[in-house]
């Protein structure tokens, strides 16, 4: 029987691999953890903003004035901004699910009546009538949804601009007084 050399070979990288062959999962503050599957995987990236935003700024001896005034509230509205987007992008995925659901259940439907049609039956304007009935509710459905969306995107995009903005003012103050700090010298 010959050796397996693909699989010595294998082995041997992982024995002197300087990377653990088990991801290490970072540890959360108690807020924090959550159960490992189900819904509250969505909630990853607002997890680590707020974990960001809980933690403490890392202690270094190089701070430059602008980065002691201003920077902790930088960080802190890039978060805001960080989090907006993360809720915009949810209710966007959501949206494209429910329409992509009830697209296809209208082709089903479509499907069923298509087959209802060439098809003769006793019952077969009972059964053109129900799945008529059900297209258009799916398209009232379909209308409900995108109504839906643009009532819940309306307030967050308002959020989201108003962080951009925020953000974009703290950034520019940061920027004056770090172009004063260079030109004047500490």
């Amino acid at each position: 029987m010959m050796p397996n050399k693909t699989y010595e070979l294998r082995n041997l990288y992982f024995q002197q691999s300087q990377y653990p062959a088990k991801q290490t999962e970072p540890t959360y503050p108690l807020l924090l953890q959550w159960p490992k599957k189900g819904y509250f995987e969505k909630f990853k990236p607002d997890a680590d903003l707020l974990q960001k935003a809980l933690s403490p700024l890392e202690k270094t001896t190089t701070y430059s004035v602008a980065d002691q005034v201003f920077g902790n509230q930088k960080q802190l509205e890039y978060l805001g901004l960080k989090h907006s987007a993360n809720l915009f992008y949810e209710r966007c995925n959501l949206h494209k699910q429910h329409i992509q659901d009830i697209d296809h259940t209208h082709l089903k439907v479509q499907e069923k009546l298509f087959g209802v049609k060439i098809n003769n039956s006793p019952d077969k304007a009972r059964r053109l009538s129900n799945l008529e009935s059900q297209l258009l509710q799916l398209e009232s459905q379909r209308r409900d949804e995108e109504l839906a969306f643009w009532k819940d995107t309306v307030e967050l995009r308002e959020k989201l601009f108003k962080s951009a903005s925020d953000y974009k003012a703290i950034r520019n103050r940061y920027s004056i007084f770090s172009d004063v700090e260079a030109k004047y010298g500490n």
